[in-house]
């Protein structure tokens, strides 16, 4: 008999006097470097339930929890996102934290198109296809407080012209020269120019629509007009739709379920 044959006839030996090693779950000690092992995968069922369920749907989300006998969901409205844990115990009796439901919404395209607009300036032709591209969310507002639709509003940002004015002075004198200038650029268009865009839109699935009024600019420091679009008061819309988050999701728990703000990780 070989020296490997013995080996692993002495670590079978040595494996069998070692015995039950006292855990919850059926394992047994293997030969090759007397690792623990669990034998859950072989058993027709397993130990306790596992699972991560993630969803975007408030509904669906708050079907699944109400499912469970008991939910402590924890709520980050900072970030518009959820956690269930269905098995976190307590000091006395911790449990394991691995049953879990997230919820995170997701911003429809239109609230992404608002966003990416905010802030950004456009040349007079990519505003208005900016504009007809998202007809179905849009009015606007011009100068003189008259309501736009959105053909009218792209037509109004078509029409915007630069005029140039200059102005010039020189003065000579015994002992200086004088010069001074001075240009300026004016946009109009005909008797107005366009003021505020209107977008309407569903921010995230499961809340409810909004307005929000975009101020528009337009840059004159070229021959060519551009256009730059600011959204006002975002923050505190963003302040209300975190609000309205955590009482849509409120509504949709049941009251067995601790709902908590903050954010939870072991």
């Amino acid at each position: 008999m070989d020296h490997q044959a013995i080996e692993k006839i002495e670590a079978l030996v040595h494996a069998a006097q070692i015995g039950n090693p006292g855990t919850f779950e059926p394992t047994m000690l293997v030969p090759k470097g007397y690792e623990l092992q669990s034998l859950e995968r072989f058993m027709d069922m397993p130990t306790r339930f596992r699972g991560a369920f993630a969803t975007s749907s408030i509904e669906d989300y708050g079907n699944y929890v109400n499912a469970e006998n008991e939910a402590r969901v924890f709520v980050n409205v900072d970030a518009m996102r959820a956690k269930a844990f269905f098995d976190l115990g307590n000091p006395g009796l911790p449990g394991h934290g691995d049953h879990t439901a997230s919820l995170s919404l997701e911003k429809t395209s239109a609230f992404e198109a608002c966003l990416s607009a905010n802030g950004s300036s456009f040349a007079q032709k990519e505003l208005a296809h900016w504009i007809e591209d998202w007809q179905h969310c849009i009015t606007g507002i011009d100068s003189n407080g008259q309501e736009l639709d959105s053909k009218k509003l792209a037509n109004a940002v078509r029409k915007i012209e630069i005029k140039a004015t200059s102005e010039r002075s020189h003065e000579d004198g015994d002992w200086n020269t004088k010069r001074t200038g001075m240009d300026a650029l004016d946009a109009t268009v005909g008797d107005s120019t366009p003021d505020i865009i209107r977008f309407h839109c569903l921010p995230y699935e499961g809340l409810s629509y909004r307005t929000f009024e975009m101020r528009v600019s337009i840059l004159t420091d070229d021959t060519k007009p551009r256009l730059k679009l600011r959204i006002v008061g975002l923050e505190t819309a963003k302040e209300e739709m975190a609000k309205e988050f955590k009482l849509v999701l409120e509504g949709e728990l049941d009251e067995n379920t601790t709902l908590l703000l903050g954010s939870f990780s072991r």
